[in-house]
């Protein structure tokens, strides 16, 4: 009877547990979905917004036959296309990017194009859009595709946040028209870069400046217009962190030894 009585207990010491462990899980808020460009049927996939007061936004493109860019990563014939435009106080520049919505941490990736190695140009994150994006952070590789940097924007105003050599890279200085992965993570006040596949980032390259922002491509050279930058299947994944859950393993404890 004393057994029948203790396991009793325990079944509902159990019970109770369970019951706890089930209310105590918080609800999670659902993940952002991906934004994802892949130009899908030669139309673009999501609204972009052209910055730094010049009217170059990306646009799409069914890549001609013989283009050096075929085949591309997604073999669909489609990619999406920056082309500098010269500005009277900004050279050549092309900044255009996404609205990531209420989603400040995130990763932000894509393939891109080197082209003739003649422009700085690869991806953004935390860019602005109450200035025309002129304050952001970029992940670029500089023309001749030996160097490429890290930088910070505000109001146009350059500062070199990290410098990595190509020649370094897992896979070596990448080649003019080729297609290669570059990657951004952007948690909080720590950025890590990719390059790809492979981080390049030994620590995060830390800075507070702005904590949010929207994501985007960029390209620029100060003594010529016209030049295309072509990517293709750019994606951002929230990746902001959630709780599990309200009560802590101390309450569950408790509980279940009373």
């Amino acid at each position: 009877m004393r057994l029948g009585t203790t396991a009793g207990r325990q079944s509902g010491r159990r019970a109770v547990l369970l019951l706890l462990l089930l209310t105590s899980v918080a609800p999670l808020p659902s993940a952002a979905a991906p934004l994802e460009e892949h130009v899908t049927g030669g139309v673009l996939d999501l609204p972009w917004l052209n910055g730094f007061g010049v009217s170059a936004n990306m646009q799409p493109l069914t890549l001609a036959p013989g283009d050096p860019a075929l085949p591309n990563p997604s073999g669909d014939g489609t990619v999406g296309v920056a082309t500098n435009s010269m500005a009277p106080d900004s050279g050549g520049v092309v900044l255009t990017a996404i609205d990531p919505g209420n989603v400040s941490d995130y990763s932000w990736e894509a393939w891109v194009f080197t082209g003739a190695g003649n422009t700085r140009r690869g991806l953004v994150v935390r860019a602005d859009p109450a200035n025309q994006f002129q304050s952001c952070y970029q992940f670029v590789m500089q023309a001749g595709l030996l160097q490429f940097n890290f930088r910070k924007l505000v109001n146009s105003a350059p500062t070199t946040l990290a410098t990595w050599f190509s020649n370094t890279f897992p896979g070596g200085q990448p080649l003019p028209n080729t297609w290669h992965h570059m990657r951004v993570v952007a948690i909080g006040s720590e950025f890590r870069c990719y390059w790809d596949g492979n981080q390049i980032t030994q620590t995060p390259i830390v800075d507070a400046s702005l904590p949010t922002g929207w994501a985007g491509v960029y390209s620029f050279r100060f003594d010529l217009g016209g030049v295309p930058f072509y990517v293709d299947d750019l994606m951002l994944e929230d990746i902001t962190a959630t709780p599990t859950r309200r009560a802590s393993w101390g309450q569950v404890k408790e509980i279940y030894t009373r």
